[in-house]
């Protein structure tokens, strides 16, 4: 439905879909106060129409804007990949090469270049895995030895 023809109706639909009370809009739109004609005039259907038409409106108006803010605001690797190109370009530009070293560590390991990898537990925890024989080691690959029987005496699992 278009605007309405009246505009001081169109005013008072727009001030209901804003949020005013009926009796505030009212006024606002041009009426003179009434305490009960603003109830009276948004019953009417032509107003309650326009209402729900222009809230319709204001929800997508208002997830399309959410939409793009997400999609601006989103995070990608991507993303990262360009904040820490410029911070690299920026530690080489004010001779920081430790941390131009670190961003391109950085962008490597986001791009699948470089893997880091750490070893968990205390020195010599997986020294057991040296004991290990070939067919001990398929095993371990296809999770059928018991790693905790194994850890606490080699020879129970041969």
């Amino acid at each position: 439905m278009p605007t309405l023809k009246n505009s001081r109706r169109e005013t008072f639909a727009r001030l209901l879909a804003s949020g005013k009370t009926a009796k505030d809009a009212y006024g606002l739109a041009g009426y003179r106060a009434s305490d009960s004609n603003g109830a009276w005039l948004a019953r009417k259907e032509e107003i309650s129409t326009r209402v729900a038409e222009i809230s319709a409106e204001r929800w997508k108006q208002e997830q399309a804007t959410a939409a793009v803010a997400a999609e601006r605001s989103a995070i990608t690797r991507q993303s990262l990949v360009e904040k820490l190109e410029a911070t690299r370009k920026a530690a080489d530009e004010a001779a920081q090469f430790s941390a131009a070293v670190a961003a391109t560590k950085e962008i490597a390991v986001l791009l699948g270049i470089r893997i880091e990898r750490s070893e968990r537990g205390g020195p010599g925890e997986f020294d057991w895995v040296d004991r290990l024989n070939l067919e001990e080691l398929r095993a371990l690959a296809k999770g059928e030895l018991d790693v905790e029987v194994y850890r606490k005496d080699p020879r129970a699992v041969n």
